[in-house]
């Protein structure tokens, strides 16, 4: 029972990961002002500004899954680091394409960076459980 709230932990990175979308990333813009504006000129690479709301959705669903039942903690690993994969995949294709605007990076994406460390850690504390 001591592991209970420790696997809150993960639930709260995956809420940062949700919320910095919303919050502004680059420019004073959400990335859904970018997603909506890129869609509308139509970019092609539009769909990778929703990666941080997706990958967050997943994870919040992998730490759900470890929450209700900690007989399901390697499930929820994996769960874990698909919506994991997907914010890498996300931050290693949009960062160094906005290399220009890093000086003008804002709240959004320190609360994405420190979502994902948090998850992480989350991943690790689920492992360790034996319950």
């Amino acid at each position: 029972m001591k592991n209970w709230n420790l696997r809150l932990v993960g639930v709260f990175g995956s809420i940062l990961l949700i919320v910095s979308e919303f919050l502004p990333w680059i420019s004073g813009q959400s990335l859904l002002d970018i997603y909506i504006f890129s869609t509308y000129v139509a970019v092609e690479e539009s769909f990778l500004f929703l990666f941080p709301l997706i990958s967050g959705i997943i994870c919040l669903i992998g730490s759900i899954i470890v929450y209700y039942n900690v007989e399901y903690k390697i499930n929820s690993v994996i769960v874990n680091f698909i919506g994991l994969g997907f914010l890498l995949l996300f931050l290693f294709e949009i960062i160094p394409s906005e290399v220009g605007y890093i000086s003008g990076l804002q709240i959004g994406f320190y609360c994405c960076i420190a979502g994902f460390f948090i998850v992480l850690i989350s991943v690790i504390n689920v492992l360790t459980i034996s319950e």
